[in-house]
């Protein structure tokens, strides 16, 4: 049965390999996100669930009806005391996700504030200031800590909690609004061993973070996307307070997006990293990459630079030379920065379809790329009337993907995915995730889209597909279980959101 998704991911852990933002989706910058209408289903596993999974989802579908009853929730509540540590994340992941308003702060750390890992969201109604620093009194051991969206709270609380923890080897501060200094230098002093660090949108300075950088030379994450006082002035105060010769030989990811370097700045970073694979400066103030390219960075796996303005020629120079390359975002390049008025501006785009076909002759030699995103390239396709460098680009490289992103090039047409199925090619396409909002397909696509047996997700918002245009997929995408239907007119806005359902009525099936 298809259901509305009504809540935010409250898994803790880090995304898959190459998963898609919602950031890399341009196109959201036009949409109000309270008329999407995203229909799903639920497919049942292949293989049997592990037996602790099973238990898990018994306790949780049951946890209301224990809870009411006093003496059995106290037999419980000594087997939930007993359960190993190990299981604790992943019962109380399952629990947040189900009833989160029924997770007071006692319940939470009397439960589940043991294990390697504690997790914590800001609308997880329970946690307190007081859920936070307890922390440390009940589970000093903790070896990965989330927290999420707490910007209500000062920095002094979280350098106090960071003060009592010496165990810590990732920590993610994400949205933390005031996270700074003290809290920085609180793990710094007492998180050596720290090998993953996201503080994306909190107020942390280059300067604050050089003594987490000094202390911690192992890292091998580090995230500090949407920071605006992050800039090539800044950056060398931290620098300058790095040693002499200094490096982080065990860095593999870097996240500096939404942030205001440029070049000037970025390339004494990356001198720092010998062994990066993934780097993200999208909507940042990059123009000439091949300048941060002067020393060899062959096991790069992933570049974004979403809305910068890098020439085209110059970026296809840089990809040449990353031959391991799996995922490359490229989304609106020429957009400043991912601003309305840019992106509306075709005039300003940069990516055209002769850069797209020299890119196509790249990538068509590289054995491993598996997403790809070029969001919002509106210029791509208006050049001819048969949007050739976008079909011969789905042909030769997008149909070898896992995930393709062509969302808001609005040239995109039918016959252009015509090389999903290329019968001279020796496999099917292994798509998993298609996006293809706001283009100019309509049904003729079904039959190019439903030759991709592993396809999970589509996305055609705005688009002129139909009902038996998106059967036809179904029909034969036996592993779709995301439909984004959001403003595709030809559908009734009541079965946008229920559209599996649709189809098991109209075909007379049962889910």
């Amino acid at each position: 049965m298809s259901e509305r998704k009504l809540k935010k991911s409250r898994t803790g852990g880090l995304p898959s390999f190459g998963a898609p933002s919602e950031l890399d989706n341009i196109s959201n910058f036009h949409q109000d996100p309270s008329s999407s209408a995203s229909s799903t289903r639920v497919i049942g596993p292949t293989t049997p669930p592990a037996l602790t999974t099973i238990c898990a989802r018994v306790f949780v579908t049951n946890f209301l009806e224990l809870r009411k009853n006093e003496a059995l929730w106290h037999r419980v509540s000594q087997s939930l005391a007993a359960l190993p540590d190990i299981l604790i994340p992943k019962v109380f992941a399952m629990l947040q996700n189900t009833y989160p308003t029924y997770l007071s702060h006692e319940v939470i750390v009397t439960y589940f504030f043991r294990g390697p890992s504690v997790t914590l969201l800001k609308d997880l109604p329970g946690v307190k200031k007081r859920t936070i620093l307890d922390i440390a009194r009940f589970n000093p051991g903790v070896r990965q800590l989330e927290l999420t969206g707490f910007d209500d709270i000062p920095d002094s609380a979280f350098a106090q909690l960071f003060r009592n923890l010496t165990h810590l080897q990732s920590l993610v501060l994400r949205g933390c609004t005031k996270v700074t200094g003290e809290s920085m230098q609180a793990v710094a002093q007492n998180s050596k061993s720290l090998r993953i660090l996201n503080v994306s949108f909190t107020s942390v300075t280059p300067a604050s973070l050089a003594p987490i950088v000094r202390a911690c030379p192992h890292l091998e994450v580090l995230k500090v996307a949407g920071i605006q006082n992050w800039t090539d002035t800044t950056l060398l105060k931290l620098l300058a307070d790095l040693p002499d010769e200094f490096q982080l030989p065990d860095l593999r990811t870097l996240k500096l997006r939404q942030t205001s370097i440029s070049e000037a700045s970025l390339t004494s970073i990356l001198k720092l990293c010998p062994a990066l694979r993934r780097l993200d400066i999208s909507f940042t103030l990059l123009r000439h990459p091949p300048q941060i390219l002067d020393f060899p960075m062959p096991s790069l796996e992933k570049l974004c630079v979403t809305s910068t303005s890098i020439l085209p020629n110059d970026l296809i120079d840089v990809i040449r030379l990353l031959p391991g390359l799996r995922a490359l975002a490229i989304g609106a390049m020429g957009a400043n920065r991912g601003s309305r008025a840019s992106i509306g501006n075709t005039s300003a785009m940069t990516m055209t379809d002769a850069a797209l076909v020299t890119l196509t002759s790249v990538l068509e030699q590289f054995q491993h790329i598996e997403d790809i995103s070029l969001v919002g390239n509106t210029k791509l396709g208006l050049a001819s009337k048969d949007s050739s460098a976008i079909s011969i680009f789905i042909k030769k490289v997008g149909r070898k993907c896992k995930r393709l992103n062509l969302a808001g090039i609005h040239a995109v047409r039918s016959s252009d995915l015509a090389g999903l199925s290329d019968t001279e090619a020796d496999i099917v396409s292994p798509l998993e995730t298609l996006i293809l909002n706001n283009t100019s397909i309509d049904d003729e696509a079904s039959l190019y889209i439903a030759t991709c047996p592993t396809l999970s997700t589509l996305a055609i918002a705005g688009t002129k597909m139909s009902n038996e245009g998106i059967f036809t997929i179904i029909d034969s995408c036996q592993k779709l279980v995301n439909l984004d239907l959001t403003s595709c007119r030809s559908i009734r806005v009541v079965d946008r959101r229920r559209f599996f359902e649709v189809w098991n009525e109209t075909r007379g099936r049962t889910h």
